[in-house]
């Protein structure tokens, strides 16, 4: 099981004696969100249109949240809070149809949007925790498939199913950079594009093997940034050499007593133990040079025991590490490795039903995703309030919207919160 975000823990840990009286906060931060989402401009939206474009993305938003799926859906929803929606929206022409909804959010240069929107998420953690000096996180590289965006061809247009790439930060628990893989590319270049636009200094990487490439590796030193790779047989020569290293019971002894780590934990009908060796004893590998930045090898060693039948089943993962005597960072690198599959790509298909999605327009279908994306974020960092499951908190916005979403917009005032806390 993955670890949740750092810093949403904390909050979590930090309010968890604290009951929120929403009625006694008199403020809420739905119009500073309008302010963000007002930045994002594009070219393509004409100024002399009948709707405003920071209306359209929050009318989406809003209906998104609150369990909204398909661009009618989208109408249906906006058409039932319309008094609501005036209270914060300027509609200067009522509520746009599911047609121009879509038209629009299709054009939107979503790239801004979220960038714009992650900073101000990212602002409020901070001021709930404080960044540390020299504060590390860990960063997992993954891609996603939103298999309803594809067609056959049988009865449409034939289209491949969108490939999302995407950078999740472990300490914040959202991605904090995105693109879409043509369908002519695979996942390691587009990795290797997203990494390029980062600055890595106080970050660990972690990808899967597919993505563990010199070139990969490369850029990650260039950036400043470090990494824990997992290693498998598409580097067949290099793999072999490291996985028969771990196979020796008398190097394992030897690195038991220098660079070693171990933890047993129950996960429903399973006992997991864990085991963790790492060693900088390298030199002796081949083509070790030319894995850049190249410092440490290392090894999870995985023992499942099933309970109810007494069943044990052994699973080893190897890895090339760029930093030395750090089994701790080693450890909690290998362990995020799968948080951005529970912690962002799982939500996204089971709260949001994005994999159910079936918009045929490639742009629309992605700044959707986008929008989720943003959904998400607030519904996380709110959760550490609410001590509810972000799908109960949904239902519950389904059920009395107008007041609910103020209240979760009450959340993200700090100062407010914090006040409370203290009193």
């Amino acid at each position: 099981m993955s670890k949740r975000s750092k810093k949403l823990e904390e909050i979590k840990n930090m309010f968890r004696d604290v009951d929120i009286d929403f009625n006694c906060i008199n403020d809420n931060a739905i119009n500073d969100f309008i302010t963000i989402i007002k930045k994002t401009k594009d070219d393509k939206y004409q100024p002399n249109t009948r709707h405003l474009m920071s209306d359209i993305i929050m009318i989406t938003f809003f209906a998104i949240i609150s369990k909204a799926n398909e661009w009618i859906e989208i109408e249906a929803f906006a058409k039932k809070e319309e008094k609501w929606l005036k209270k914060y929206l300027e509609l200067p022409n009522g509520i746009p149809s599911h047609d121009t909804i879509q038209r629009v959010i299709s054009v939107l240069d979503s790239s801004m949007l979220y960038k714009n929107c992650l900073k101000y998420f990212i602002q409020i953690v901070d001021s709930y925790i404080p960044k540390k000096e020299n504060e590390k996180d860990i960063y997992s590289i993954d891609g996603k498939t939103t298999n309803s965006s594809s067609r056959s061809g049988l009865t449409t247009t034939k289209l491949k199913p969108i490939n999302t790439m995407s950078v999740y930060s472990h300490n914040y628990g959202v991605s904090i950079l995105q693109d879409y893989i043509n369908e002519k590319e695979n996942e390691i270049p587009m990795g290797q594009k997203l990494l390029e636009q980062l600055d890595l200094s106080n970050c660990i990487i972690n990808d899967d093997a597919l993505n563990t490439q010199k070139e990969t590796v490369k850029i990650i030193v260039k950036k400043k940034g470090n990494y824990v790779l997992a290693i498998k047989a598409n580097q067949k020569s290099f793999y072999n050499e490291i996985k028969e290293y771990f196979e020796d019971k008398d190097f394992l002894e030897i690195i038991e007593k220098e660079n070693f780590y171990e933890e047993t934990e129950k996960s429903h009908s399973k006992i997991v133990n864990r085991k963790y060796y790492m060693t900088n004893d390298i030199k002796w590998i081949n083509d070790y040079k030319s894995w850049k930045g190249l410092k440490s090898i290392g090894v999870e060693i995985k023992i499942i025991e099933n309970i109810q039948t007494g069943e044990v089943i052994e699973e080893r993962r190897h890895y090339i590490v760029s930093f030395e005597n750090d089994i701790r960072n080693f450890k909690d690198a290998v362990r995020k490795h799968w948080g951005i599959e529970n912690n962002l790509h799982a939500p996204l298909d089971i709260i949001f039903r994005e994999d159910k999605n079936k918009t045929l327009e490639k742009n629309g279908a992605k700044n959707l995703g986008i929008i989720r994306k943003i959904a998400l974020m607030i519904l996380k960092l709110v959760q550490a309030f609410y001590k509810k499951s972000m799908k109960l908190i949904m239902y519950e916005l389904s059920l009395d919207f107008e007041n609910e979403i103020e209240n979760i917009f009450k959340l993200l005032k700090p100062d407010l919160i914090s006040q409370l806390k203290n009193t």
